[in-house]
């Protein structure tokens, strides 16, 4: 079920294409039902200077609600525009992402603070940080071996409830919740897809790098299931 609110209009400048090197937005731009590139969805490099394996997705706009990934790009790079423009969508998707890598940090660095009282517990950090992308206040943390627990205000239970929903894109396709947890999902399935993506080793005159293949052909056809959105 596509969008069919234009959230970024189309001036005659505008680029119908787009690319982007970061999971995080691709998988952003795709929750806002901008379609992969129907050719040329992705293309790989690697050598010559990069740090490891560089996978550019590319999109076409094509869809109903009139978003370009060409503006999608750029509004997401304006500090300025997120800043005045904090309830919007892609802001919101943005700040679930900048969530969701500080979580995750303090994760690894077990730092944080801990809490023990009431609250709204979350044991999932993507869910975790599109709660606290929408505006929730994290009170703090509980942690074992096994699993940290994220702890929120009481007043995030409705949208806690909401991210759980099954239904929840059918039923609620242009609400923010629904672009952040479609952005998160989308960029966790997508980098399970980009580690499908095989390559080549060659070497030429002393120098070695590695060379993209395609994705096996029953992945590219079910790459959209993987980022789905709505």
């Amino acid at each position: 079920m596509k969008s069919i609110i234009p959230r970024f209009g189309i001036t005659p400048i505008d680029s119908l294409e787009g690319q982007t090197a970061s999971p995080k937005l691709a998988a952003t731009i795709y929750a806002f039902d901008v379609p992969l590139h129907p050719v040329n969805p992705y293309t790989t490099s690697a050598g010559d200077g990069i740090n490891g394996v560089r996978v550019v997705w590319h999109f076409q706009q094509s869809d109903a609600a009139g978003n370009s990934p060409a503006r999608i790009i750029r509004m997401w790079n304006d500090a300025e525009w997120l800043a005045l423009n904090p309830n919007n969508p892609l802001a919101i998707c943005r700040e679930a992402f900048d969530q969701y890598f500080k979580l995750k940090g303090e994760i690894g660095n077990l730092t944080g603070r801990q809490y023990f009282g009431p609250g709204v517990p979350i044991t999932n950090t993507r869910k975790a940080a599109v709660l606290a992308g929408l505006g929730h206040r994290i009170l703090g943390h509980r942690r074992n071996p096994q699993v940290t627990t994220w702890v929120f205000d009481e007043a995030a239970a409705a949208d806690a409830a909401l991210y759980d929903d099954p239904n929840l894109f059918k039923r609620l396709p242009d609400a923010a919740i629904s672009y952040a947890k479609g952005a998160i999902i989308g960029h966790e399935n997508m980098i399970a897809a980009m580690k499908e993506i095989q390559y080549a080793r060659v070497e030429h005159k002393g120098r070695v790098a590695l060379i993209g293949r395609d994705i096996s052909k029953q992945k590219l056809e079910s790459i959209e299931k993987l980022l789905y959105r709505k």
